[in-house]
Protein backbone atom coordinates (compact mmCIF):
# COMPACT_ATOMS: atom_id res chain seq x y z
CA UNK A 1 0.00 0.00 0.00
CA UNK A 2 1.42 3.38 -0.99
CA UNK A 3 1.83 6.02 1.67
CA UNK A 4 -0.61 8.88 1.45
CA UNK A 5 1.02 11.94 -0.12
CA UNK A 6 1.59 14.91 2.13
CA UNK A 7 3.91 17.88 2.22
CA UNK A 8 6.50 17.36 4.98
CA UNK A 9 7.15 21.09 5.05
CA UNK A 10 3.63 21.49 6.47
CA UNK A 11 5.06 20.06 9.72
CA UNK A 12 7.31 21.88 12.13
CA UNK A 13 10.91 20.71 12.43
CA UNK A 14 10.09 19.09 15.78
CA UNK A 15 7.11 17.28 14.24
CA UNK A 16 9.25 16.02 11.36
CA UNK A 17 11.94 14.80 13.75
CA UNK A 18 9.30 13.01 15.79
CA UNK A 19 7.95 11.39 12.62
CA UNK A 20 11.45 10.27 11.62
CA UNK A 21 11.93 8.69 15.03
CA UNK A 22 8.57 6.90 14.86
CA UNK A 23 9.35 5.55 11.39
CA UNK A 24 12.83 4.40 12.46
CA UNK A 25 11.44 2.67 15.54
CA UNK A 26 8.73 0.93 13.51
CA UNK A 27 11.37 -0.41 11.11
CA UNK A 28 13.52 -1.58 14.05
CA UNK A 29 10.49 -3.40 15.52
CA UNK A 30 9.83 -5.09 12.17
CA UNK A 31 13.50 -6.10 12.02
CA UNK A 32 13.23 -7.55 15.51
CA UNK A 33 10.27 -9.61 14.36
CA UNK A 34 12.27 -11.08 11.49
CA UNK A 35 11.31 -8.88 8.54
CA UNK A 36 14.14 -9.44 6.04
CA UNK A 37 13.92 -6.03 4.38
CA UNK A 38 13.87 -4.25 7.73
CA UNK A 39 16.84 -6.31 8.97
CA UNK A 40 18.76 -5.29 5.85
CA UNK A 41 18.52 -1.62 6.78
CA UNK A 42 18.76 -1.92 10.57
CA UNK A 43 22.03 -3.21 11.95
CA UNK A 44 20.66 -5.30 14.83
CA UNK A 45 23.70 -7.54 14.87
CA UNK A 46 26.18 -4.74 15.52
CA UNK A 47 27.06 -4.82 19.20
CA UNK A 48 27.93 -1.73 21.17
CA UNK A 49 31.48 -1.03 22.16
CA UNK A 50 32.01 -2.74 25.56
CA UNK A 51 33.11 0.55 27.14
CA UNK A 52 29.96 2.32 25.92
CA UNK A 53 27.78 -0.58 27.05
CA UNK A 54 29.40 -0.59 30.51
CA UNK A 55 28.77 3.17 30.82
CA UNK A 56 25.11 2.74 29.84
CA UNK A 57 24.68 0.03 32.46
CA UNK A 58 26.42 2.17 35.09
CA UNK A 59 24.14 5.11 34.37
CA UNK A 60 21.00 2.97 34.35
CA UNK A 61 21.94 1.42 37.72
CA UNK A 62 22.70 4.86 39.19
CA UNK A 63 19.31 6.12 38.03
CA UNK A 64 17.52 3.09 39.51
CA UNK A 65 19.29 3.68 42.84
CA UNK A 66 18.42 7.37 42.86
CA UNK A 67 15.57 8.22 40.44
CA UNK A 68 15.56 11.88 41.51
CA UNK A 69 19.06 12.28 40.07
CA UNK A 70 17.68 12.18 36.53
CA UNK A 71 15.75 14.77 34.57
CA UNK A 72 12.76 14.34 32.29
CA UNK A 73 13.35 14.17 28.55
CA UNK A 74 11.22 17.28 28.05
CA UNK A 75 13.45 19.26 30.42
CA UNK A 76 16.63 18.02 28.74
CA UNK A 77 15.19 18.77 25.32
CA UNK A 78 14.34 22.34 26.36
CA UNK A 79 17.82 22.87 27.83
CA UNK A 80 19.45 21.61 24.63
CA UNK A 81 17.23 23.86 22.48
CA UNK A 82 18.20 26.88 24.58
CA UNK A 83 21.87 26.00 24.39
CA UNK A 84 22.11 24.92 20.74
CA UNK A 85 18.99 26.38 19.14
Amino acid sequence: MAAQEFDPSSLSVDERLELIDKLRMSIALDAGHGDRRARAVVDLDHSLDPVVLAELHRRAEALMRNPSSGIAWEQLNEELKKKYG
